[in-house]
């Protein structure tokens, strides 16, 4: 009886310690488990896996404290003058994470701009870079959190009018962000996406 107790003890010791799965935090988030499916939640949870592999690369620190950090030092290297923004993101393994996510879903996330290049709107231009898909389901997913998150409310109305993601816009707000507003699924979510966005884009520089 003493050994099960004991074994009991060190089992419960041990779990205690493992953390849950990215995966496993979208289901046990209500927003998200309502609003996606769980092929859909697997796919997300490998953007979010894919993009913290790529800055979270000291195991003694938080995840928001990761996110914090490159967020601050990527702004303030924007600010300081750097004349290319480099996100220090492996741009091949960004393509390879599109390979791996369902097709129809992706085009859920994201989507090539395109535009017409006379004012007979007879030559479209499709871009090589990718953008958030403005009618797409994770864009719809933020509007849902409108009441819930008021970084989520303002995002969606910038891009709403300006179409495509920028930097330069969204920099000056996200500087002031402090760490502890990097934490939960759905903020890690949405800078990982904001950021493979951006990097897809300084990747793709096309000139109109």
């Amino acid at each position: 009886m003493k050994k099960l107790i004991y074994l009991l003890a060190i089992s419960f010791i041990s779990n205690s310690f493992i953390k849950n799965s990215t995966l496993d935090e979208m289901k046990a988030d209500a927003s998200m488990s309502k609003f996606f499916t769980n092929n859909e939640l697997k796919d997300l949870a490998k953007i979010v896996d894919f993009f913290e592999s790529q800055l979270c690369l000291e195991k003694n620190i938080t995840k928001e404290a990761c996110y914090f950090d490159f967020n601050k030092k990527t702004i303030t290297n924007a600010i300081n003058g750097n004349k290319t923004l480099d996100l220090k993101i492996d741009y091949k393994l960004q393509q390879e994470l599109y390979s791996k996510i369902d097709s129809l879903f992706l085009k859920e996330i994201w989507v090539h701009p395109t535009y017409f290049k006379d004012i007979d709107l007879k030559h479209k231009i499709t871009e090589e870079n990718y953008d958030l898909n403005q009618i797409g389901k994770y864009m719809l997913f933020l509007e849902s959190l409108k009441e819930e998150d008021v970084l989520f409310r303002d995002f969606h109305k910038i891009f709403k009018m300006s179409n495509e993601i920028s930097f330069s816009v969204n920099a000056a707000a996200f500087y002031k962000l402090k760490a502890e507003e990097f934490k939960g699924i759905k903020r890690r979510l949405f800078f990982a996406i904001y950021y493979l966005t951006v990097n897809d884009k300084i990747n793709n520089i096309t000139i109109r």
